[in-house]
């Protein structure tokens, strides 16, 4: 039996769960405390075992009727309804179960279950002192003193919603306790002020202002919107809805489906954040990327996101930054060219240049280039990079358009630093990087099943490599609506009725129950 639901997400699915336990526990008088590290997606409620009877009891008489089932781990027995009772020897010997629900996300056909529950972990009196021990080495606690009733205190989730820890145990030194949030740059080119103010610019400039192609072979791919931001912002709430607040850094824009009185979103324009207002507007991404860390109640710890990243999978503040607030800096497997400057592209000549900075104050050759992922920042680091570089980054902030003269302040400059001062670390995320301007991409995104071991991927919008035409125009719009159709709580009514996304038959079948997501 499943439950039938149009908005999936797993973060709030593993919430309800935990929420709904915890609310059966507290009906029968069975205490309870979370194992789980905040930012946790899955909740481990730690129970006595001389309380796990009643516990089960309580569970199967309040969530008996909804449709909720057990699993104790043994893949011989399969998952039983939370009315069926454990007998006495199971009562005695398991370490613990999962309480959930399988539930059919009618938006996508995919089935979630046992993996999106939540757990329930038995604690038995030690043999040798008087206390509680845990069954397993998987949670924050292990052992506790055995006190009735035991001592709690409460914190808060991810969700703002509160839940019992053992006193004495917050602050824990492996947990992410600071708050984190997103931070996009868009732009649509389609805007016709917009246009005229580049056009503007590039006439004051005396720059050719004939054709899209004259102010660079990737300019129309490069500013023009398709959805991605859209589609971003939704795998966030999907895949990371812990984070914060999304802060949209944009050029007197916002999104037509965008609510930007909902509050989760907030819309911030260049005017807000640039030290020196008389050199806007700009369409450098260098000049635009060294201020975000001017915006006003920005966190101290955030994601630096593009509009062509996506979520895939769940993730948690645990896999960008460490419990210590350093970065977890993601490389690729390319590094940049050692060639002369004529040679090299303007983003190429930035990343030479930051890189030779770097070298001079750190003595350390940097020549790899990082991942297509969101890019974890601090802003003691940015504003430390801002002061040092100051000569550098106020020419980059004068150049209107990308220069030879720049230097990339948010990843080579911020994230080299990071790594050199002791504020960094390397680490690895699985993602997926995809050109889509190649047809046998395309081809390969339209057949492959989402792959839920990569948790990031990027669609980079980029022109063909031959001298076809950019063949199918709309291909990136209809992928990114079946693959993200779920829409979040700060669109607005108007658009998405415009903009009702489609879901073929046997598009996004999904995960098998019981397959495992972190």
């Amino acid at each position: 039996m499943s439950r039938l639901q149009a908005d999936v997400s797993v973060w709030r699915l593993a919430a309800d769960t935990a929420t709904a336990v915890a609310a059966a526990l507290d009906s029968a008088g069975v205490q309870y405390f979370a194992m789980h590290l905040p930012y946790t997606r899955v909740a481990q409620w730690g129970v006595r075992r001389d309380q796990f009877s009643a516990a089960m009891r309580a569970i199967g008489q309040t969530l008996g009727d909804q449709g909720f089932y057990y699993f104790d781990g043994d893949r011989s027995r399969p998952p039983r309804l939370v009315t069926e009772d454990l007998d006495p020897a199971q009562l005695e010997s398991l370490g613990g179960l999962t309480v959930f629900q399988y539930v059919r996300c009618t938006t996508t056909q995919r089935l979630y279950g046992t993996p999106d529950g939540c757990r329930i972990a038995v604690w038995d009196h030690s043999p040798e002192r008087p206390t509680l021990v845990a069954p397993d080495r998987t949670g924050t606690v292990h052992e506790i003193d055995d006190h009735r009733p035991l001592t709690v205190a409460t914190r808060q989730r991810w969700d703002s919603r509160s839940e019992p820890i053992i006193e004495g145990t917050a602050r824990g030194a492996s947990a992410i306790e600071f708050p984190v949030d997103a931070v996009y740059m868009w732009v649509d080119d389609s805007d016709p002020s917009w246009r005229a103010k580049r056009a503007a610019v590039r006439t004051r400039l005396g720059l050719d202002t004939s054709t899209e192609e004259a102010a660079g072979p990737m300019a129309s791919h490069y500013f023009r919107d398709r959805g991605e931001l859209r589609a971003s912002m939704r795998s966030l709430e999907m895949y990371a809805p812990w984070i914060r607040h999304i802060y949209l850094v944009t050029d007197d824009q916002c999104p037509p489906w965008l609510d930007a009185q909902h509050g989760r979103v907030t819309v911030v324009d260049h005017t807000e954040i640039f030290t020196s207002p008389d050199v806007l507007p700009t369409y450098n991404s260098h000049a635009i990327g060294s201020q975000v860390h001017r915006i006003p109640g920005l966190s101290d710890h955030y994601l630096l996101m593009n509009d062509d990243v996506m979520f895939n999978s769940p993730v948690t503040p645990y896999d960008f930054f460490t419990s210590t607030g350093q970065l977890k800096v993601f490389f690729s497997r390319s590094r940049r060219p050692d060639i002369s400057r004529e040679h090299q592209s303007p983003l190429e000549e930035a990343r030479t240049n930051s890189a030779e900075l770097i070298e001079r104050d750190f003595g350390r050759r940097a020549s790899e280039l990082f991942a297509h992922v969101p890019i974890p920042q601090r802003r003691d680091i940015a504003t430390e990079v801002a002061e040092r570089y100051a000569r550098e980054i106020s020419a980059t902030v004068n150049s209107p358009f990308r220069s030879a003269s720049d230097v990339e302040a948010n990843s080579w400059l911020h994230l080299y630093t990071a790594l050199f001062t002791g504020r960094g670390t390397r680490a690895a995320i699985r993602f997926g990087y995809y050109a889509t301007g190649d047809p046998q991409v395309r081809a390969r995104l339209d057949e492959s099943a989402q792959t839920p071991k990569i948790k990031v991927i990027c669609l980079n919008d980029v022109p063909p490599t031959g001298a076809e035409d950019d063949a199918d125009t709309q291909w990136l719009t209809a992928w990114l609506d079946r693959r993200f159709p779920i829409r979040t709580s700060f669109e607005t009514t108007t658009m998405q009725q415009q903009a009702e996304p489609t879901v073929p038959e046997g598009v996004a079948a999904g995960h098998p129950v019981g397959a495992g997501r972190s």
